[in-house]
């Protein structure tokens, strides 16, 4: 199996404006600390820079953080250091003091990106839930398949943040890639977007099976450029295990979308 990545992640618009706002603020506040820079000292000014570093870092993730951090080493290098008013630095503690100010910003935007990225998480696997709880709750009230589809269909869309989902009954006409029930995805190629390994762009498939007998299957549609995890593949199977239930139960199947 190989695996394609992108040639690059734009960063989201937030972060731009961050990483753009960080930057000048960086620069802004040494140079307005140069008329007191005798008086302030540089070690309390590479704080107020590490201050504005954190701020951006924090809000604005690794790619701010980086940005604000380079801005503020070169400002405390140009406006604070000696010679003044050039990039050189004569001293090795003010060239140790520079360096850290980069370090913090790449660090913390670590950091943040990673908090938020476990936040996300979290909260899809709590939607997820949810979606499970709905689905079981629809079917066992008795729901046929045409009852059970929208409550299904509106969870899948969600879940996935798919295009759009249908089902087809058996016998099947095309093929598509497969979902596994372990969540993997039966694909010679996978691309990887921003949160996952995307599915297939002409769809993917999950089987419907009640009794061990194939009803059925859903086909899923990504969005364009839309990653998906294991765990948000996972749902997906649950939902068209729910699904199976009521369509077992139901008379002749028939395709819904």
């Amino acid at each position: 199996m190989s695996v394609t990545r992108p040639a690059g992640f734009a960063p989201p618009e937030t972060a731009r404006i961050f990483a753009a706002g960080g930057a000048v603020a960086a620069v802004g506040v040494a140079g307005l600390l140069v008329p007191v820079r005798d008086a302030f000292g540089a070690p309390n000014v590479a704080l107020v820079l590490a201050i504005i570093v954190a701020g951006a870092a924090m809000l604005g993730g690794s790619v701010a953080g980086v940005i604000t951090s380079l801005a503020a080493s070169l400002s405390f290098d140009y406006f604070h250091t000696e010679p003044y008013f050039d990039l050189r630095i004569d001293k090795r503690d003010d060239v140790v003091t520079a360096i850290l100010l980069l370090v913090l910003g790449v660090a913390v935007g670590v950091f943040a990106s990673l908090r938020t990225s476990m936040r996300l998480d979290a909260q899809m696997q709590a939607r997820g839930a949810a979606h499970l709880e709905d689905a079981a709750a629809v079917v066992a009230a008795g729901a046929s398949l045409d009852e059970a589809w929208p409550v299904i269909r509106r969870a899948l869309l969600d879940q996935l943040r798919l295009e759009s989902c249908r089902f087809e009954p058996v016998p099947f006409e095309e093929h598509y890639p497969a979902l596994g029930r372990n969540g993997h995805l039966d694909s010679p190629i996978l691309h990887y977007e921003h949160g996952g390994f995307a599915l297939p762009p002409q769809g993917a498939a999950v089987p419907v099976v009640a009794g061990g007998r194939s009803l059925g299957r859903l086909v899923l549609v990504p969005t364009p450029h839309n990653g998906t995890t294991r765990a948000q593949r996972r749902v997906a199977v649950g939902l068209a295990d729910q699904l199976a239930v009521a369509a077992s139960r139901s008379g002749p199947l028939h395709a819904l979308s």
